[in-house]
């Protein structure tokens, strides 16, 4: 690409869609998993809370990095403000669904009786109900104009920005996350832009320590007939 494309308006966001299938996966999966995890198993208990606790610090730098360096130049760009100021409002609720959560994962980790599993569930099954709106809006009607209005070069700085936001070795495991549900075409190009030592590294470790961590978390689903792919 040259620099003169590079400062072009005009940029793929496709990459979004993937990471949002991540969140939408993971927390919906998570009501379930808490749902039929006995509390007598601490170790299963313990894994789950920090499975939970890094999807809710993913999503919260995530949405960081939207308000820090994507709303500013929708701003700038003067595009539709009642959306993107909708779109903030949004995060503010998420934020607030998801400090819920954090706060009754302690109480599980904690106690862990029934009445400290509903509540659980119940809020993380509230925080899907209102990412999930969020991100349905944001695919269908932001991202067609982020798309026309950021620079490759912006929305490069946006990605990169967001993966060094995840600590180091785990952004391995996220991205097996990202390929679950990626088709062939999806992660090649989302691959693509990968710098080069971490895709050496995921095919080396991240694939197998996705597939061995994601096994754990999700032993006890086929109880209640779900299977997950």
């Amino acid at each position: 690409m040259s620099r003169r494309a590079a400062r072009a308006p005009g940029c793929d966001t496709h990459d979004m869609v993937l990471v949002h299938r991540v969140f939408r996966r993971e927390f919906g999966l998570l009501a379930d998993i808490v749902e039929v995890t006995s509390p007598n198993d601490v170790e299963q208990v313990a894994r789950i809370s920090e499975h939970a606790r890094e999807m809710l610090t993913a999503l919260h730098h995530h949405h960081g990095c939207e308000d820090e360096l994507v709303w500013p130049r929708l701003r700038s760009a003067q595009v539709d403000s009642a959306l993107v100021e909708c779109m903030a409002a949004q995060h503010d609720e998420i934020d607030s669904a998801m400090r819920r959560v954090d706060a009754e994962l302690a109480e599980w980790e904690h106690q862990g009786g029934t009445e400290t599993v509903d509540l659980l569930v119940d809020d993380l099954r509230r925080l899907h109900a209102v990412l999930t709106e969020h991100l349905r809006l944001e695919e269908d009607s932001v991202l067609p104009i982020v798309a026309e209005t950021l620079t490759e070069s912006q929305w490069a700085e946006f990605g990169k920005v967001d993966l060094a936001s995840l600590p180091k070795g785990r952004a391995l495991i996220f991205l097996g996350h990202i390929a679950e549900e990626a088709d062939e075409r999806e992660w090649a190009e989302f691959l693509s832009r990968v710098p080069v030592p971490i895709r050496l590294l995921y095919r080396l470790f991240g694939r197998r320590g996705h597939a061995r961590e994601t096994a754990l978390l999700r032993r006890d689903l086929a109880s209640i007939g779900k299977v997950v792919k």
